[in-house]
């Protein structure tokens, strides 16, 4: 009997112990994020990412990892050696709404899994065969950089666009758990690279992942308290909007329940009547100062009344709208609508014309011009 407790208690045993529990959470956000529900290409970003941690599980001890099949082994080497970049498109997908994978997200994540099996190959097949490990210090130095980049890449998608997320459960998740994910990230590779090569014991790769172990936790909590529905949301809904020239267009924002409430009325007014629209650079902030409102609740009015989940989604509707209308009926140069719209450029303003009805300003105005000349006839 005491000896049983000797081995549960060993050192060797609590690590084991502590890797099969942060793993159990790992596993639970999988299956989560594979239940049915919307935006599956952030599902899917969201549980490569969990299943590289799991994977990290095993790489970090190289007592677990030499147990494994060599096949299952190389899985696991190469989901562990890219996880950065999975973080990062992890946080992409994570905070933007139209993320979708593309040929050159896709290609980065497969680089870097191609680089960390070139950075690990030696080291492994000595490993597997007994030997001591070669020497490939340019190899490592390269991954490293490399997952230093994807790490401060995520740190941005962390970061961009935080002022104008009207979402308050992923305005959480940035705040205390994604943000968490990057710098933790960032320090844990700091401190491996640092101990690299060395004899560090048992107690730094624990916590190492008491650390990992913390944050899955807190994700868990997050998804216990808000669900990752809440949180992955579909954006309000476009494709009822039109896609090609219109005659008019209702500048009034979706329908909201009724009855109306002052704070959606005076922003009704301000949006249809006053066009605060049209100020460049306008912020949610400033807005909120000429509505007498604090951000907070005129970020809950946008999202929760409107069913937009991004400030500049939200600005993006009216100035669409007025240049469209204004495309179609008026012969003034597009540089000049989209600057009297509220853009600060022609560049932004084509991107998100082409985003929204699929032409070029150019072509609309084509369409709109043939359309009034066939009506005409």
């Amino acid at each position: 009997m005491q000896d049983a407790l000797s081995v549960l208690a060993s050192p060797w045993m609590v690590d084991l112990l502590l890797r099969g529990g942060v793993g159990a959470l790992l596993l639970f956000h999988i299956v989560n994020l594979m239940l049915p529900g919307p935006r599956l290409a952030t599902r899917v970003a969201l549980a490569m990412f969990s299943l590289s941690l799991i994977a990290y599980l095993f790489c970090q001890r190289q007592q677990l990892f030499l147990v494994l099949p060599h096949a299952l082994g190389w899985v696991a080497l190469a989901l562990c050696a890219s996880s950065t970049a999975w973080l990062w498109l992890a946080a992409r997908g994570l905070f933007d709404d139209d993320f979708i994978f593309s040929v050159p997200l896709v290609g980065a994540a497969l680089a870097m899994v191609a680089l960390g099996l070139a950075a690990n190959y030696a080291t492994l097949q000595a490993a597997w065969a007994g030997m001591p490990a070669p020497d490939i210090a340019s190899l490592d130095r390269l991954h490293a950089v490399a997952m230093l980049g994807f790490t401060a890449a995520a740190l941005w998608e962390v970061t961009r666009g935080w002022r104008d997320d009207l979402v308050e459960p992923r305005r959480a998740v940035r705040r205390w758990v994604a943000l968490g994910i990057g710098l933790y990230a960032s320090v844990a590779l700091i401190v491996e690279l640092a101990v690299r090569g060395h004899d560090i014991g048992a107690l730094l790769p624990a916590l190492h992942v008491l650390g990992i172990g913390t944050i899955a936790f807190a994700l868990a909590l997050v998804v216990a308290r808000h669900s990752v529905h809440a949180i992955l949301a579909l954006p309000v809904d476009r494709s009822s909007q039109s896609s090609g020239p219109v005659e008019a267009v209702d500048l009034a924002p979706p329908a909201a329940a009724e009855p109306v409430s002052p704070a959606l009325a005076a922003l009704k007014r301000a949006m249809t009547e006053q066009r605060l629209y049209r100020q460049e650079g306008l912020s949610l902030a400033a807005l909120a100062s000429s509505l007498n409102l604090g951000e907070a609740a005129l970020r809950g009015l946008i999202n929760q009344q409107l069913g937009y989940r991004n400030f500049n989604d939200f600005l993006h509707r009216y100035r669409l709208d007025e240049a469209s209308e204004r495309l179609a009926r008026e012969d003034l140069p597009i540089l000049t609508i989209a600057l009297e719209c509220g853009y600060g450029s022609i560049g932004p303003f084509n991107r998100a014309f082409r985003q929204r009805f699929g032409m070029t300003p150019t072509e609309y105005r084509a369409g709109a011009r043939m359309e009034r000349h066939r009506q005409a006839t």
